[in-house]
């Protein structure tokens, strides 16, 4: 057969996936979603007396069978995550508000985001909408939020219904095809002696079934747009045709074939959990297709060229509306030999050239890093409205996973779920953002016995009336409270995977360990994956660390002034300015002082301890992610004033970071700062952004200036010989300054004619013209650019 590279030219392939990409974002409407779920309800009558993995699968099957599915006149490859994901994730949704936004909580609010047309009738979304509203997951999701919303309406924590982020392992099915797989089910099912394992395998080979038949519908369609093309197009076509006919059913056996068999296993896997699936990630990328380039060779270039259509099948719609998808590379062996290849390379140049806003792209690092892909990354940096990758520190990482239990042969398969969690590719479940929890809530609640200053609704169990009592030990009011919090939480972060597990994953559970365990993902009675965990992201470190601070000082200075401090707090500093004045001056965290920081230390010591103690669904340990995607906005706005000098509603502290303006000595003493933190115990993970300003690197070329900032940034954040404790293991950046955001935002004709200029918000990126202005405000303040300051020798 021949090679890819003799159908088609490498500019000619580029060319068609900028196309392709310009072709999807003029999409202003997401319906295959509807339709896909619509399909699905039409299967209850035959369906109801079948046990739910069951049904499940024959859902998956109809949907895939019965699916409207196109081709663009660009492609090259076939499938689209565009059935899968609806125009409704907030952040990029321009009509978003912080004081209106309630959580993904309501499993049947997408519906409403649905403007009806001649097609799709009102009458038909009111019809899906009740069936949906009929199901057990939403009648049983629904009385946990009603249950726990004394707590979550001012989010003190709150809770969500997922399964993820998760990330399946497609490598088997690649290289042995669909086919072997069902073969090894058959043979499980004849021999399987309990029920429910006989059960979950057959209707894993149904779901796998529906890959093949979405590969032979797809191959129809390409016939059939053979027939009436001419020249070079009827060989591509037929080519794809013969490709399609090959897999996923059967191994693939170079890299155009892997890839498009990933394409349509991918397809499938977001259609089964249909509508906007729960961010799952591709996991070690190069690592995965690497193989199949190897296998003939194919030049970085031609490689970077199919990889530019591989990441536009990851947006979605006018707003690249399918978030969190992560693709890594680089990285370590457990013996310490470094992993990048090839393909690392050529998925950097696809990811140069094309500068989407999705997937996330990230970099594992680690101490023998070869210097070349530093080089490579210096242009992502340096590149004004350049994507800029998360990076990862392997060596701390694998440190931080065997304490969490993983077994030294996963660590080089962890990957990152979502924007930012480690997990084991195909064998974790993490349920990542299963809970949440607000740390500063629970202060304020603290020091207002159990009153919301921000409502005037008692929430909280009061500690002691008296406010000097309770300043006097805050810490032990604290902490009291945050364990009866944490308490609440994990039972309603149980209830609601409790609540999804009506809805088995068969598909997702194949790729998952259910090949070998019989038991499916979602199951919250016995465990499917070989790990299995619950996740809580944890806000307000900064806040509550800069309060406790605060508050000595104010009682050992100020002690007869603890009912102004009182009453300064409840009307948010009106007519209190010389108080707050001297709250604000009280040393801050992230200025290397080692009072505050030490206090953040012990915040994340006592709290993390606090998560990892509870238990989920299955008896295993809830894991500790500092981070806060965005939530640091959305909780802040429910947060009243705070002793740090901090004023109601006003954000939080972002993930680990410093609370925006408090840290001004620069990145130093940030670092410094940073180091005290025991990164052993954030076993779910953590979130830290630096904003740099690109006139702190002066080298000639991008090559220069990506050596630059390995050693200016990376190596004394990750790799630093000073440091004696575990070391931090994730960052990301953005490389601007506010002044150039505000002029983007100003003037994209000029500044950004492409019309996309790509920013991170957190773990992953986005096109900063799409974003909110709430939200486009929150990057430029957080910018930070005190906080983040090289010092710069200048020679005579």
């Amino acid at each position: 057969m021949k090679k890819i590279q003799d159908l088609y030219k490498e500019n000619s392939i580029t060319d068609m996936a900028k196309a392709l990409f310009k072709e999807e974002r003029a999409k202003k409407r997401l319906d295959g979603w509807f339709l896909a779920r619509e399909i699905a309800f039409k299967q209850e009558a035959r369906l109801q007396e079948l046990p739910s993995e069951l049904r499940a699968a024959y859902e998956l099957s109809a949907i895939v069978k019965d699916l409207p599915l196109s081709i663009s006149d660009h492609s090259i490859f076939a499938g689209t995550q565009s059935d899968s994901f609806a125009r409704s994730y907030a952040l990029i949704n321009p009509a978003f508000r912080v004081e209106s936004f309630s959580g993904y909580c309501d499993p049947v609010a997408v519906y409403d985001d649905i403007i009806p047309n001649s097609e799709i009738t009102k009458e038909r979304i009111a019809k899906a909408k009740r069936a949906a509203q009929d199901t057990e997951y939403a009648k049983k999701l629904g009385e946990v939020y009603h249950s726990y919303s004394r707590y979550t309406t001012e989010v003190a924590f709150f809770v969500e219904q997922v399964t993820g982020h998760l990330i399946p392992d497609f490598r088997y099915a690649l290289r042995n095809g669909i086919s072997r797989m069902i073969e090894e089910l058959e043979n499980k099912i004849s021999k399987e002696r309990k029920e429910k394992k006989r059960i979950n395998f057959a209707a894993m080979k149904i779901a796998l079934e529906a890959t093949v038949t979405l590969a032979g519908r797809y191959a129809d369609l390409v016939a059939e747009k053979a027939g009436g093309a001419d020249g070079q197009r009827k060989k591509q076509l037929e080519l794809l045709e013969r490709t399609l006919r090959k897999v996923p059913k059967y191994g693939a056996e170079n890299l155009y074939e892997a890839i498009q068999a990933y394409l349509l296993l991918w397809e499938v896997l977001c259609l089964e959990q249909a509508p906007n699936p729960f961010a799952f990630s591709v996991g070690n990328a190069d690592r995965i297709f690497e193989p199949y380039r190897a296998l003939e060779d194919t030049p970085r270039e031609i490689a970077a060229a199919l990889f530019k259509h591989f990441l536009t099948f990851f947006n979605v719609g006018d707003r690249s509306w399918a978030i969190s998808q992560n693709v890594l590379i680089g990285g370590k062996t457990k013996d310490g030999m470094d992993l990048t290849n090839e393909t690392s390379y050529a998925l950097l140049d696809a990811y140069y050239d094309m500068n989407l806003p999705q997937p996330i792209l990230s970099v594992k690092l680690h101490k023998n890093t070869p210097e070349k892909l530093y080089q490579e990354l210096g242009k992502f940096f340096f590149t004004p409205g350049c994507l800029t990758p998360s990076i990862f520190n392997d060596d701390v990482i694998f440190e931080v996973l065997q304490k969490r239990g993983i077994e030294p042969d996963d660590l080089e398969n962890y990957a990152v779920a979502g924007c930012q969690e480690p997990l084991i590719m195909g064998k974790d479940n993490g349920n990542t953002t299963n809970s949440w929890l607000n740390l500063a809530k629970i202060l304020e609640l603290t020091l207002n016995s159990g009153v919301s200053t921000i409502t005037g609704k008692k929430i909280g169990v009061p500690y002691h009336d008296d406010f000097k009592e309770i300043l006097g030990n805050v810490r032990e009011a604290f902490y009291e409270n945050v364990a009866f919090y944490i308490s609440k939480m994990a039972e309603a972060a149980n209830g609601a995977s409790k609540a999804i597990s009506c809805l088995p994953v068969p598909f997702l559970s194949a790729f998952m360990g259910g090949m070998e365990s019989g038991i499916d993902t979602r199951d919250t009675e016995e465990q499917g994956t070989k790990y299995n965990g619950s996740g809580c992201l944890i806000h307000g470190l900064s806040v509550v660390a800069d309060s406790f601070c605060a508050l000595d000082h104010f009682l050992k200075e100020r002690p007869n002034d603890c009912d102004t401090l009182l009453h300064a707090l409840q009307d948010n500093f009106e007519g209190h300015e010389e108080l707050r004045r001297y709250l604000l001056e009280c040393p801050k965290y992230g200025n290397n002082i080692e009072e505050v920081d030490d206090e953040a230390a012990e915040v994340v010591n006592r709290v993390s301890d606090m998560i990892a103690a509870q238990k989920n669904y299955l008896g295993n340990s809830f894991r500790p992610d500092w981070s806060s995607p965005s939530t640091h906005l959305l909780y802040g706005y429910w947060v009243g004033a705070t002793p740090d000098g901090r004023k109601a509603r006003e954000m939080l502290g972002y993930g680990v970071d410093p609370l925006y303006g408090e840290a001004g000595n620069g990145l130093g003493f940030r670092i410094l700062s940073t180091m005290r933190l025991p990164f052993i115990k954030m076993s779910g993970g953590y979130a830290s952004h630096f904003g740099i300003d690109p006139k702190y690197f002066t080298g000639k070329t991008y090559e220069e200036k990506g050596i630059d900032f390995a050693k200016r940034i990376i190596t004394p954040l990750f790799f630093n010989p000073e440091n004696k404790n575990l070391s931090p293991f994730y960052l990301y950046v953005n490389v601007t300054t506010p002044e150039i955001l505000r002029k983007v935002r100003t003037n994209p004709k000029k500044y950004a004619p492409s019309g996309v200029y790509i920013m991170r918000i957190h773990g992953t990126f986005v096109n900063f013209l799409d974003l909110s202005p709430e939200i486009q405000n929150d990057i430029i303040k957080r910018l930070d650019p005190a906080s983040t300051a090289i010092q710069t020798h200048k020679t005579a």
